[in-house]
């Protein structure tokens, strides 16, 4: 059920005391409650909402938070908020009823009677008890009042960053150690690419590869309970809600782990945030001290407009065959080293990777990628580069090359008609007797042949 209708199905069963608290709570007037139809949308407007969040508990806000990511819920929800007639970790031989009937209370006093929660019973297949039909919302309308997850310092500085785990992972390539323990995911050149896990190389992969290792690194076993994280997913959500200048402490993530990950062994937080600084994808700020701030690692992009490069690049030079480049893994940008990947046949020889120019992939690439910055300082510096790229430009968009497309030579009109008729859009009629269409459509093609009389000749390259 959508929140809507759960707010509307609520607004037409509450009982009149709980009507009441919730007037009381959020400061309607006897106008805007006397019809259960125009309630709903007073229930969901402003009035009263902050003054109604004033009032809830840390644990409670963080809750709220957590709730407004995962949508609707059951009552077994708010076990990790207000607990429950189980004992963790401890096998429970109640019935569902007496297991959640004190949390049930809970939320209804705290949060549904308070106005900022909405409640309702919803229909299930098979024997279900009230109890597990009740669903519970926060209505999206109420998240920008909810009190900030986390307090916070503000700085202008961009703080210190650990590229040594990503720079090790890199130097795989050419042989050198893991980057981190137990790590399985290979880094390896398939016919002149990159490959992360066997997928070609991007920011975006390493980053993937990042957030594993971050995860594997902490030794720990995810939650089972519904609507829980893993420990990793938690930390970055929870510092993603910052804003650019903000920064926080590790042990402010604490109270808020312990309900995002709830079911799960939950590690103090400065150890959960210096291992993910140390792979790179947290930035450390150094304040008041000793004291350490963190935040998510800003992310930086290659554009068609950033400026040129200088003419001397640190981590790439020409080869003195000139006519590829020598790239060193320990200094060269994610970005850039992404769009090597895009642009040039790589390989690896004497221990150093090597970018050699490639027509196919420049062909292949997007103009905006094959004119950026780097692609015009490899024509500067590189000959063989200058004349790849110029050849690739001048003949670029005269030439397309299709891949899994099937050719068809159709004499007969009516076919022809027939044929257009069975494809529709997929197929392209290139002159008065030449088709094309995709190869997954091979067994329409040929079951209208065999439908209209015809017999097909197939020719192998």
């Amino acid at each position: 059920m959508s929140i809507s209708n759960l707010l509307h199905e609520m607004c037409a069963d509450l009982a009149e005391a709980d009507l009441n608290a919730i007037r009381k709570a959020r400061g309607f007037s006897p106008s805007e409650t006397a019809s259960r139809t125009s309630f709903a949308s007073y229930f969901v407007s402003s009035i009263g909402v902050t003054e109604a969040l004033q009032n809830i508990s840390v644990e409670e806000n963080i809750t709220l938070h957590l709730l407004h990511q995962t949508g609707e819920v059951d009552v077994s929800f708010f076990e990790r908020l207000y607990g429950s007639a189980a004992q963790h970790n401890k096998r429970y031989y109640g019935t569902f009823t007496q297991q959640y009937k004190s949390t049930y209370d809970a939320v209804k006093k705290n949060l549904v009677r308070r106005g900022i929660v909405v409640m309702a019973e919803v229909k299930m297949r098979g024997d279900t008890v009230q109890m597990e039909r009740w669903r519970f919302a926060l209505p999206p309308e109420f998240f920008p009042y909810l009190p900030p997850l986390l307090p916070v310092i503000t700085s202008d500085e961009s703080g210190e960053m650990s590229d040594h785990a990503v720079r090790k992972k890199l130097l795989q390539l050419i042989g050198d150690n893991p980057a981190v323990p137990n790590d399985r995911t290979k880094i390896e050149i398939k016919d002149g690419t990159i490959c992360l896990d066997d997928q070609p190389f991007s920011a975006a992969r390493l980053q993937d590869w990042q957030k594993r290792a971050w995860w594997m690194s902490l030794k720990t076993s995810n939650s089972s309970v519904p609507a829980s994280l893993s420990i990793t997913e938690a930390a970055s959500r929870l510092l993603a809600s910052l804003a650019p200048r903000e920064w926080t402490r590790p042990e402010s993530l604490d109270p808020a782990l312990k309900i995002f990950c709830f079911g799960a062994k939950i590690q103090p937080a400065e150890k959960i945030l210096h291992q993910g600084w140390e792979l790179g994808l947290l930035a450390r700020l150094k304040a008041e001290g000793s004291t350490s701030y963190y935040r998510l690692a800003s992310t930086s992009t290659l554009t068609a407009s950033d400026d040129l490069l200088a003419d001397t690049l640190p981590w790439v030079e020409s080869t003195p065959k000139a006519d590829s480049a020598k790239i060193d893994l320990r200094l060269i940008p994610i970005q850039h080293l992404e769009l090597f990947n895009l642009l040039t046949h790589l390989s690896v020889e004497k221990n150093k990777l090597q970018a050699a120019p490639s027509p196919i992939k420049l062909g292949r690439a997007a103009p905006q990628q094959r004119n950026s910055p780097l692609s015009l300082w490899l024509s500067k510096h590189i000959p063989a580069f200058e004349k790849v790229i110029v050849a690739v430009n001048e003949k670029w968009g005269r030439t397309i090359l299709h891949e899994n497309l099937l050719i068809a030579r159709v004499r007969d009109l009516n076919l022809r008609v027939q044929l257009e008729r069975e494809l529709a859009g997929n197929l392209v009629l290139l002159d008065e007797q030449f088709i094309a269409f995709p190869s997954e459509f091979r067994s329409v093609v040929e079951r209208t042949l065999k439908k209209t009389g015809f017999v097909a000749k197939t020719i192998h390259s």
